[in-house]
């Protein structure tokens, strides 16, 4: 990290979120202003966590509960995994093969979304927002150069297989099996997808990329040339023999080696 930015992490559904501000930003409004950035994340976990049986969203799974009843963030949440699943044409579905309804592919980017009205309070320009591979971003750290973000190699080595500048696109979200294993389904065949070890894309917002990752993880290259077509940028790894192999899109914002 730069010593020109100050960092403070928050945990929240069992996950680390980063907040980058450049150091002119007061500690005395970083205390104030981050432990109700850690209290609306832990709110979110408690409502969509499927790991929580007191949950509204494990409440509804078992029909203990309509979507009427519960908060109306589950039908605004519900509502963009629909949205989303129309935009990808199928292939990001908040629907499990077994039929539980799952929108753990969207609840984070959107709880990150949802808290960052909070960010001007800190009186900051430029801030870097990010948790898990997902990340947003809102100006410059300094005057030199824009924010720039790492992309994990899947196998877990800690090494980056890409670096990229956020300036056009603003957001980038990264979907894998480095942490959780093959947990995407393909929708069309009814089984774990593996078409890509992990799957980048940037844009102008978080929750539309990390919903078209997913989807590309879950649908391989035809949606990763849909999401192109949508304007967004694709960096796609594959894994063979040992080694990452990658295919970035046309425009991909890459750092230049």
């Amino acid at each position: 990290m730069r010593e020109s930015l100050k960092r403070r992490v928050v945990t929240a559904m069992t996950m680390d979120f980063t907040l980058d501000v450049p150091a002119s930003v007061s500690d005395d409004a970083l205390d104030t202003v981050m432990p109700f950035i850690e209290s609306d994340l832990q709110w979110a976990d408690s409502i969509f966590s499927l790991y929580k049986p007191d949950s509204e969203l494990s409440r509804l799974g078992r029909g203990e509960a309509s979507i009427g009843d519960c908060v109306p963030a589950v039908a605004e949440v519900l509502d963009l995994c629909e949205k989303y699943r129309d935009e990808t044409g199928g292939a990001f579905d908040a629907r499990r093969p077994d039929g539980v309804i799952d929108p753990t592919g969207i609840v984070k980017t959107w709880a990150m979304e949802r808290v960052r009205w909070r960010f001007p309070l800190l009186g900051a320009s430029a801030w870097l927002w990010g948790c898990a591979g997902d990340v947003s971003a809102q100006g410059r750290p300094d005057a030199t150069a824009p924010w720039r973000v790492g992309i994990a190699d899947p196998r877990g080595t800690g090494a980056t297989v890409d670096a990229i500048e956020l300036g056009t696109a603003v957001a980038v979200a990264t979907s894998g099996t480095a942490h959780s294993g093959a947990h995407i389904w393909d929708p069309r065949r009814g089984s774990a997808a593996h078409h890509y070890a992990q799957v980048s894309v940037a844009g102008g917002d978080v929750v539309q990329c990390d919903a078209w990752a997913t989807a590309i993880m879950a649908g391989g290259r035809k949606v990763a040339l849909a999401a192109q077509a949508e304007g967004l940028h694709v960096l796609t790894c594959s894994a063979r023999e040992g080694k990452i192999f990658a295919e970035r899109s046309p425009g991909w914002p890459r750092i230049a080696p």
